[in-house]
Parts: C-alpha cells; structure tokens; sequence
C-alpha cells in the first residue's frame, strides 16, 4: 500500500510537468520549427539560442505586441505559450535573474557633466553619420588599440543579445537592451548609476543632449514598440514619453538625431515577418520620420514615406484580405544637412504589391516642415516579406523582390571638387545578389555613381564605409 502511495505522489508531481514538455514540443513543430530551423534567412533564434533563455523572457517575446513573435504567441492560449516557453528554455518559471542594484550601483552618484572626458554620442558622433573618431576626441590613437586590454564587463540580466549601440558621454555609458532595461554605467568601473525599464525592448542607440534652454540634459530612448523617452541624464528619472505609430508592428532601430530643440526619430516595423503567415493581413505599416520638441515630446511634424494610405488590394489563395502598398521602413538614424535645411532618411522595402517610388531609397525632408523635396529610388519593384523563404508562399508578393533596404544611414560628405555628396548602401539578400551602393548629388539627389555591392549577407546593415 505504502509503494503505491508514493508511486501516486510522484505521478501527481511529475506527470503533468512531462504533459508540458510533451505539449510544447508539439506546438513547437506546429507553429515554431519553419521559421527557428531554417537558418539564418529567417533571422529567428536558433533552438540553442532559446535554451539560454528563462521561460519569463520567452513568454514575453510571445505575448508583447513589439516582438515579431507576437502573431504566433497571441493566437495560442495562455497555458500554451507557457507550454512552450518550459520546452525551449528547459527551465522552470522562477529562474529569471533579476539585477541587483545593491550589489552592481556605484557607490557615489557622481556628478553629470556632459562636457567631460571623450565621447561617442548616439549613432554618430556627426551629424553628417560619417561615423569618424578624431583620436583627440576618442583619447585613443590606432597604435594603441592593438596594445587594448579587459578592464571590466557587463552582463545583460535575462538576455542573449544586446544590439543597442552603447553612447558615451560625460563619463558616463548609457545604453539600451533585449530586455527592456535601460542602463547608465560608469565608463571607468561598469558600476550602474541607474536603470529605467521601458514597455519594450531597446534596440536603437541612445542619444544625449540638451532637454531646454535650462542646462538639462536627457536621455533620448527608443523602443521596439515605438515609444520615445526622455530621462534624465544625471538620475534616469523620466521626463516625458511618447508614441509615434501605433501600429502593432512599429519599432524603433534607428538612434533619433537631436537638432537645435529637435528630435527627429526614423519608425520602421517588424510587419514583414507577420506576413509569413498566410492568415495574416498582409500589410499596412507605413515608414516614417517623426520630429518631436525635445523639451516635451509633442509632434511638430510626422512624414510617412509612403503617402498614400494602404487599401484592400485583393485576397490570398486562402481568402484573406491583402493590402497595400506598405513598407519602406526607416531603420536608420536621420542625417541633418544645416545648409541645405534637409534631413535624409534610407528606406526599405515594400512588404505587399503594389509597390511604391520610395521604397529602397534615399528621401530629402525639409527639416521645418517634414515635406518630402526629393526622392531617389535605388531599386525598383522590392515587394517581399518572410513569407518569400518559407515553404507556404501564399502570402510572398507575385514578382517577388530581392529585399533590397538601406539599413544603414546615408552619409553627407564633402568631395575634393568643393561639392557635398551623398554615400548610401544597401544590404545584399544574402545569397546571390549584391545591393547597390551609390554617390547622390546632395541637393538633388541625382546620381553621380552606382556599382554593386558584395554578396555578403546584410552588407551595410550597420557599419559604414567611414566608421573609424
């Protein structure tokens, strides 16, 4: 009798944890396996890469409606994300690390001075993004990098990639992460001065500068749901936040470039990837640059790349609407050109036909108003989505494009003939097709030279030529 007790109790404690098991590897070969093994074309997380992961981050990335991931996640119920989430984590819920300001603060809060000690602020130091380093301004010479040793690390609470761009001002290193925690660190020690938790992950670099007239500094954020922050430099404390789209799949990549009490913030989106399914609308975000007062956050001025608005533009071979155009994404920081009173922005693709003259392109906004003044177009005819390198094609636009964007920014350069030119590249599709790189007549936007670029996959996604 007494066996049987305990053969009760360890199948009532044991039994429905290996059900889960079983449960969430049966929706993973259902809805996950397509995309999680299919390589790097996907651009999913490998299986090991989950492994490294807490079920509470998975569930996250199932459930927040900035990760791609959330048009599968949302359409299972609650018990089967976590069903899923304790399959590819192999963790039970109640791991997650959470950062310990106790043991990681700095001592001494320390004073802000913006103006102290060498720096890198935002995407680029220049408004021009040519993204170069004087070795006065860096404190670092080329002969001394070789000679470089490990002083400190940093560990990211919870995550496995950190994408964000660290910036680095008045001796002080902010940056963003997977996780939705944004950090200040001393440059000297990696000691966290403080830490803001924003509603999504943060991708893009941050950028410092002044909030007013009064000498206050801020900390310009964006998120992956498309929400710009303002926090205080010196405290992390929050100034201000808004949204600038509202679409689901709307994000922000690209560090937004502050000008004269301006901030002017690029939005693209994730949407490309919902399009994979062929129970998805495919597709209505449109790109756009948004210009916001730094002092409050209000809109001056929003410019979709795209002016006109998506429509219905006919249905899929399973019946479901599909509309367009849509696309043209801005993943890059902005370029100011003072002279010319201009903001350049790169563009990507278009993600559902019809397609649009500015997609994969090179646009001029005015910097006071946000009115286009010119537009050049690199490659023509770039309708893709995920849905282009998936078994099920329902959903991959006829005549489908080569997913040419311009990832990187456009970089303003003065030429030895006294003119200002423009230096754009996209991305190759990474298998057999180069993108292009082209030299803009800065004004204009004409071209004064284009050749392909290499084969390499994702060239130009976010170096540059000039990055020194």
């Amino acid at each position: 009798m007494a066996h049987r007790f305990v053969f009760l109790l360890i199948c009532l404690f044991f039994m429905p944890a290996l059900i889960f098991a079983q449960d969430g590897a049966a929706l993973y070969r259902r809805h996950c396996a397509m995309c999680h093994e299919a390589g790097a074309q996907t651009r999913a997380p490998s299986r090991d890469a989950l492994r490294q992961l807490t079920p509470e981050r998975i569930v996250y990335a199932l459930e927040s409606i900035a990760s791609p991931m959330s048009s599968v996640g949302l359409a299972r119920t609650r018990e089967e994300r976590r069903a899923l989430a304790a399959y590819l984590s192999g963790k039970p819920f109640g791991t997650e690390k959470v950062l310990d300001l106790d043991r990681m603060g700095c001592k001494q809060s320390g004073a802000f001075d913006p103006a102290s000690g060498p720096g890198w602020n935002g995407w680029s130091p220049d408004p021009s993004n040519n993204r170069f380093q004087t070795a006065a301004a860096a404190g670092l010479d080329a002969n001394q990098v070789a000679r470089l040793k490990l002083k400190w690390a940093f560990a990211f609470p919870g995550d496995i990639e950190a994408y964000a761009q660290p910036t680095v001002v008045g001796g002080r290193i902010f940056l963003g992460s997977e996780g939705r925690r944004v950090y200040s660190l001393d440059r000297a020690t990696g000691c966290v001065y403080w830490s803001f938790t924003a509603d999504a992950g943060v991708r893009a670099a941050i950028t410092v500068g002044p909030v007013n007239d009064a000498g206050s500094y801020g900390a310009f954020v964006g998120d992956l749901s498309a929400n710009v922050y303002a926090l205080d430099a010196a405290s992390g404390r929050l100034l201000w936040k808004t949204n600038v789209d509202r679409h689901r799949a709307a994000r922000i990549t690209g560090a937004p470039r502050l000008h004269a009490g301006k901030l002017y913030v690029p939005v693209a989106s994730l949407e490309e990837a919902s399009g994979a399914s062929a129970d998805y609308e495919c597709c209505t975000f449109r790109g756009s640059v948004v210009a916001l007062d730094a002092a409050n956050g209000k809109q001056i001025w929003k410019t979709y790349i795209i002016p006109e608005q998506p429509k219905v533009a006919g249905k899929n071979k399973k019946g479901v609407r599909q509309w367009g155009p849509s696309g043209a994404g801005v993943w890059s920081t902005p370029t100011v050109d003072t002279d010319h009173r201009l903001i350049y922005v790169a563009t990507g693709d278009n993600y559902s036909l019809p397609a649009s003259r500015t997609s994969d392109a090179i646009a001029a906004l005015d910097m006071e108003s946000g009115k286009m003044r010119w537009v050049r177009q690199l490659t023509e005819k770039d309708a893709w989505n995920v849905a282009c390198i998936q078994a099920d094609l329902t959903n991959c636009p006829e005549g489908a494009g080569p997913d040419f964007d311009f990832a990187s920014s456009a970089i303003l350069v003065h030429l030895p003939n006294g003119k200002r030119a423009l230096i754009a590249g996209q991305k190759s599709d990474g298998r057999s097709a180069p993108g292009k790189a082209a030299l803009l007549v800065a004004s204009s936007g004409d071209p004064q030279r284009m050749r392909r670029t290499s084969t390499l996959p994702f060239r130009m996604y976010s170096s540059t030529p000039t990055d020194r």
